[in-house]
């Protein structure tokens, strides 16, 4: 009987030494994952297309150029390497997200046209200022800073 009790201790000392060290040994590997990239959400709002009161041509090219975006539908962002931008289409007309400035050595982006209730993401890996406008609609811009790690 004495026999049979001490291997039941010693049976009870190993399977919670496994716990203790599966346990240990998951909480390791959880922490070696790297953190999920961040998305950051644009919406473009429903009656974005109409062009707004005091837009023109020259305005839009001179508040572009000197970073100024007088209209409520602009968005600025700043966001890390590596993280995203989605831009959702709210409104029931077609929109673009198209990158006309980019820093030195990245890419610029271009959506495509975004239909009605369908979104376009893009992930920046490039540190520096990415300036955006609608293709169609000049009104809709904004700009992105992307920081350095």
């Amino acid at each position: 009987m004495k026999e049979m009790q001490r291997r039941v201790m010693i049976l009870a000392i190993v399977v919670v030494a496994i716990v203790v060290m599966a346990t240990a040994g998951y909480i390791y590997i959880g922490s070696l994952s790297s953190p999920k990239p961040m998305v950051t959400l644009i919406r473009i709002p429903l009656g974005s297309s109409t062009e707004p009161t005091g837009f023109s041509v020259g305005n839009f090219q001179a508040n572009f150029v000197n970073g100024t975006y007088p209209f409520p539908v602009n968005v600025t962002a700043t966001i890390g390497v590596n993280n995203s931008i989605e831009w959702v289409n709210d409104d029931t007309v077609g929109h673009t997200a198209t990158a006309l400035v980019a820093p030195a050595g990245a890419l610029k982006f271009n959506s495509g046209l975004i239909s009605e209730g369908k979104s376009f993401s893009v992930t920046l890996n490039v540190p520096g200022v990415y300036k955006y406008t609608c293709a169609w609609h000049n009104w809709l811009a904004g700009k992105i800073t992307v920081n350095s790690p």
